[in-house]
């Protein structure tokens, strides 16, 4: 066990650290010390690990909110400010509509959801978007998340603000990993944990580029920011992070030296900047507003999706985030010119109720709907997908494409 995860076990105390190793059976929860200044807040404490049914996201959320407690779901289910963006990343997939094509002599059995990315191999294009503090539903935190993942043979994204440290989250399964850094003021700071992704066995770094003033929600601001803040696996114990925010493409360059790992540019949505970063020599791209959750008023991802894919010109693949709740909604996005997407929230909800069982069961649910839509789709493999399996809905959007 890691120094950085004893201290995390120690700072949430006893009930904690038995819990990770009871039996996975019964949910219990316990009282976090004071943290930051932060008023004391009950956290799940579930050891729990068991296989989901997924029936749909918002379910799956409602069931997950019973057992958080108000500041904690609050922190995660919310986005910036009034949420506009938050809300707009749901609704702008209204815009479009699948646009099935029977008679295909398609089965049902044989649809290949399977991608290759960077070099690898994928049984299907579903990531876990890096995402900070996963001890805040499950005590194994990022640790099951790995598991599973390794379960369904999907790609995860692991934070430099994760819970555990990348070493533990590394050895916890052999799945395909990426490591997501947000770059500290301290550009020793910054190296050394670039370096330990590397030696760690990561297969590439996803350089976050959107999060450089990242705000909460008023709804979470009016309720005293009222989440324990469990400490960053990945930085020195006590010492306050301080992330930097004048990035700029010396910021690439330096990642990309120090690793000798393919970047991901994580965070674009303007058609120019993702042009910039093909230019500067990104392995790929991600198409992201952070879920809703660092410049509020930004428009929805799969809005600007297609203008970034024509920017691109396939140079580089491209993944995306940002309101993934169905199977369609993933067809969509793949049609529309992305090469995967990542999901984030709902990870959440499936860990608390699940632990690795939950993630896997979160996988199963959006490859069943996936193959589902691609059925009725009339195609057999991820690569058949193209916009003439989309329709637009939305006329102004339509006007601005011809």
């Amino acid at each position: 066990m890691t120094s950085s995860r004893r201290e995390m076990l120690q700072l949430a105390g006893a009930g904690l650290a038995s819990a990770a190793i009871l039996p996975f059976t019964k949910s219990a929860e316990a009282q976090l010390p004071e943290v930051a200044n932060s008023p004391p807040v009950t956290i799940v404490q579930r050891g729990i690990n068991r296989e989901l049914d997924v029936i749909n996201i918002d379910l799956l959320e409602s069931q997950a909110r019973g057992v958080l407690s108000d500041g904690v779901y609050v922190f995660i289910a919310t986005g910036s400010g009034e949420q506009w963006t938050l809300r707009e990343n749901r609704r702008a997939f209204g815009d479009y509509a699948l646009n099935p094509h029977p008679m295909g002599g398609i089965v049902r059995d044989r649809i290949d959801t399977s991608i290759t990315i960077l070099g690898e191999r994928l049984p299907h294009p579903i990531f876990v978007s890096p995402m900070g503090s996963y001890g805040l539903v499950h005590p194994e935190a990022e640790a099951a998340t790995a598991r599973g993942m390794a379960k369904s043979g999907g790609m995860l994204c692991v934070s430099s603000a994760s819970t555990i440290a990348m070493e533990e989250i590394a050895r916890a399964s052999a799945t395909s990993k990426w490591f997501q850094m947000y770059l500290d003021n301290d550009a020793g700071l910054s190296r050394e944990i670039l370096q330990r992704a590397r030696d760690a066995g990561f297969k590439a770094i996803i350089l976050t580029v959107d999060a450089i003033g990242q705000s909460s929600s008023d709804q979470y601001a009016d309720m005293g920011r009222n989440r324990p803040w469990l400490p960053y696996g990945n930085f020195p114990p006590g010492r306050a992070t301080s992330f930097k925010t004048d990035l700029s493409w010396r910021d690439f360059d330096m990642v990309r030296n120090i690793t000798g790992l393919p970047v991901v540019i994580k965070g674009v949505t303007r058609a120019e900047d993702a042009a910039a970063a093909v230019r500067a020599g990104a392995a790929a791209i991600q198409v992201s507003n952070h879920g809703g959750r660092s410049s509020d008023g930004s428009p929805a991802g799969i809005t600007v999706l297609p203008r970034i894919v024509d920017a691109v010109h396939g140079a580089v693949p491209i993944i995306f985030d940002s309101g993934i709740r169905r199977g369609m909604d993933i067809a969509q996005v793949l049609a529309l010119g992305a090469n995967a997407v990542a999901v984030g929230r709902p990870v959440w909800w499936s860990l608390t109720l699940g632990g690795e069982g939950g993630i896997s069961g979160l996988m199963d649910y959006f490859q069943r709907e996936l193959i589902e839509s691609m059925l009725h789709l009339g195609v057999n493999n991820i690569a058949s997908l193209g916009r003439e399996h989309v329709l637009l809905l939305n006329r102004r959007l339509a006007a601005e494409s011809n």
